[in-house]
């Protein structure tokens, strides 16, 4: 790795994290980063953190680097100055998936995300899978309460819906009603959108599309608002 390109980095993919089928988008977010470690952040994942963790040190070792947790499990982790200082000194930070409800309860307004927001502006590449992706936006979709909105991180303005290609009949009306009123992104399971400083693309073997009241639209003919400043 010869450095970091400039610019603001940031993924999100559509779940399936750590799996085959997830090296393109991972492998063009990591060559982004100062040194080849990621801090995996695992707030979302309230009842298997550590299995988070090895799954992903496993996979990324694989693409030839390593893996370091960040185990912030609750709001008193989140003000806990060591936690916050792990993710201000990191140099690639990703938000594994699992339930995003318990993300935003975590990490809303916090030191930690906080840091994490910090560290993105500073150009530390910042990745989250299915609700890792969803509590970054301004908008975090929680399904266990009645898919309403809480606020989220505010790295970017639209909805997130991942595991796009197999969402269900519920999802997709969810995501066609809030379109009337929000950006909504769909995006498949093993499939990256990704801000490269300048513009969107979509790595992986799937789509990311736009969701609107008449449809969709695939990212490439339409392209999601830029990431807030």
């Amino acid at each position: 790795m010869t450095g970091p390109p400039t610019g603001r980095t940031l993924l999100l993919l559509g779940g399936n994290e750590w799996r085959p089928g997830s090296e393109p988008a991972d492998s063009w977010w990591l060559t982004r980063a100062s040194r080849p470690e990621v801090t995996v952040v695992t707030s979302a994942a309230q009842d298997i953190p550590d299995t988070q963790v090895t799954w992903a040190s496993a996979y990324f070792r694989r693409l030839a680097a390593t893996v370091v947790g960040c185990r912030i499990q609750t709001r008193a982790d989140a003000f806990d100055p060591r936690l916050v200082e792990q993710l201000s000194a990191a140099a690639a930070i990703y938000l594994c998936g699992g339930d995003p409800g318990s993300a935003q309860a975590v990490l809303f307004e916090t030191p930690a995300a906080a840091a994490l927001v910090a560290a993105y502006r500073g150009g530390v590449p910042v990745a989250g899978s299915s609700a890792g992706a969803m509590v970054l936006s301004s908008s975090c979709l929680v399904p266990g309460e009645g898919f309403g909105l809480r606020p989220g991180m505010g790295l970017f303005g639209a909805v997130v819906v991942p595991h796009w290609s197999g969402a269900s009949r519920r999802w997709t009306e969810v995501a066609t009603g809030l379109a009337r009123d929000h950006e909504v992104v769909g995006i498949d399971e093993s499939t990256g959108l990704c801000w490269e400083g300048k513009g969107w693309s979509v790595r992986g073997p799937g789509q990311a599309v736009i969701v609107a009241g008449s449809g969709k639209q695939e990212v490439g003919e339409g392209r999601p608002s830029p990431p807030v400043e």
